[in-house]
């Protein structure tokens, strides 16, 4: 049984592996921040969400498929969420059975596979009947072929007949065994025999005490008898006892999956409710095969952002037709790296076939996500600031595939802006010819400016600022200028002397007209 909510039946995919840089994209992304919306403190939810956001889909269909699931999902929470807790509920009854204790006793083994079945058989009849329920409001092809499948497979005659035969197997009349003697009068051919319903009808009482047989009782005081008759018992119900353990196993790594798909979209279901409460914008993205498609959005705003805040942080706009390489510049502290994070977390929530935080958003789907951020002094660096970022520059390129997304952000300048926007140019350019595309956040205004009518058509975006100095957290379609205006932000942290400056203006303005 297969539940095929996060791939359509037959991918052979897996959400088990997550990517080598995945830590470096977590922090760079801000992305705790979202993982523990998704979570609502359930841990369980937290991981499941984690490895599937950042082992990034690359198929436009499996992408559509999910996002239909989740549309379903989002239309019909409270059948998530009664999904859900159905099967933690089994799961934690489940474990209170010993089950997980691994014994070499086939009688034990037996004993608890029936318990764990019947457990699970009571979630899965729960299951199926908020499915029948749920059915005509659910359109995906995910939801549908799933409880189709557990409604067809585990109607109500199939689970009262599997529960009759699970209460025949704990042999409440004991067993009965077929054998023959073998060489040495010893017993072989150890066949159990299916017992009666129920044998104890009156006729068939009677017609057992007229038919000849052969009884022996063994002596109280038999301990070697009593131990071979053990040893018979453990043999007689060894197969039978792996069949069962088999079947339970079967049906736990069942639901096992079913909880682990239910709960991305629960972890989904969460954020959208978050955000929804905030006012943000969510809309379904249209991801783009075509590798020739550009980048489009409207309104695009970081996520972790409104979470921390609680606010409906400012939103930006683009359609960029070429979007191999778009260029950041403008005011310090004016939004461009926060434009960065957002465009990140777009890319990689529709890539697992969530929703994103814009109006709109379209880009086309990549091979591979990276993430190359100016790192903060710290104690426990083994190599200086420029030797460490060139050290993780060299890591991202060993493992680069062709249509690669890049995001950088104030990459190298950790040295002078002729040296750093000098590596910066060479590395720009080897990743371009080789189909890469590139994102980038910079001060260095000069390595911008180098590009303008470049070949690869770029693209470039400015922070805005006021006249007056005030930043709109607004990026805009714009050409790189000479300054970032960092004047202002020391004039922030030292107003002391934009007040020095405005008496001194005064003073030369009294002086020039006493002159």
């Amino acid at each position: 049984m297969n539940v095929n909510l996060l791939f359509r039946e037959g991918i052979n995919a897996t959400t088990e592996d997550i990517p080598w840089n995945s830590e470096d994209i977590e922090k760079d992304l801000d992305l705790e921040t979202i993982f523990n919306a998704m979570a609502g403190k359930d841990t369980y939810v937290l991981e499941v969400c984690k490895k599937t956001i950042l082992k990034s889909l690359k198929d436009r269909e499996t992408i559509i498929y999910r996002q239909d699931v989740l549309r379903d999902s989002i239309n019909n929470q409270s059948f998530i969420q009664e999904i859900y807790s159905t099967i933690v509920n089994a799961v934690n009854e489940a474990k209170k059975q010993h089950f997980w204790i691994s014994s070499t006793n086939p009688e034990f083994n037996l004993r608890e596979s029936i318990s764990v079945l019947k457990i699970y058989l009571a979630a899965l009849e729960k299951i199926r009947d908020l499915g029948k329920a749920a059915l005509p409001y659910l359109y995906s092809e995910g939801f549908r072929k799933l409880l189709e499948m557990i409604i067809r497979e585990f109607s109500q005659e199939y689970i009262s007949m599997v529960l009759d035969h699970l209460e025949n197997l704990r042999f409440p009349r004991g067993i009965y065994v077929r054998g023959k003697l073998g060489m040495g009068n010893s017993l072989t051919g150890y066949s159990l025999v299916i017992p009666e319903v129920k044998p104890d009808r009156i006729r068939k009482r009677i017609a057992h005490i007229k038919e000849p047989h052969y009884t022996y009782v063994l002596p109280d005081r038999d301990e070697s008898g009593a131990q071979a008759m053990a040893d018979m018992r453990k043999r007689s119900i060894l197969e039978t006892s792996e069949i069962v353990t088999e079947s339970s196993e079967n049906v736990l790594v069942f639901m096992d999956k079913l909880k682990e798909e239910i709960a991305f979209y629960l972890g989904c279901i969460n954020l959208w409710n978050e955000l929804g409460s905030i006012g943000s914008k969510i809309s379904f993205p249209v991801p783009e095969s075509d590798a020739k498609s550009g980048t489009s959005y409207e309104s695009i705003y970081d996520v972790a952002l409104s979470l921390k805040t609680h606010k409906i942080p400012v939103g930006n706009n683009l359609h960029a037709e070429s979007d191999h390489m778009i260029f950041i510049t403008g005011a310090n502290r004016g939004g461009k790296s926060t434009l960065l994070r957002a465009i990140g977390q777009a890319q990689l929530m529709m890539q697992c076939g969530m929703f994103v935080a814009a109006e709109s958003f379209s880009t086309y789907i990549a091979s591979n996500i990276y993430t190359h951020f100016k790192r903060e002094e710290d104690s426990n660096m083994a190599m200086g600031k420029f030797d460490e970022e060139l050290s993780r520059m060299s890591a991202i390129v060993d493992r680069l595939t062709v249509g690669s997304r890049l995001l950088f952000n104030e990459s190298f300048s950790s040295t002078n802006e002729r040296e750093g926007s000098e590596i910066a140019r060479q590395i720009i350019d080897a990743l371009l010819d080789n189909g890469m595309r590139i994102i980038l956040v910079t001060h260095f205004n000069g390595l911008a400016e180098a590009y303008i009518g470049n070949v690869h058509n770029p693209t470039f975006l400015r922070a805005e600022r006021l006249e007056d100095g005030t930043r709109t957290f607004k990026v805009n379609r714009a050409d790189p200028i000479q300054t970032s205006f960092g004047y202002d932000l020391f004039l922030k942290v030292f107003p002391e002397t934009a007040e020095l400056e405005r008496v001194r203006a005064i003073g030369t303005s009294g002086d020039e007209d006493q002159s």
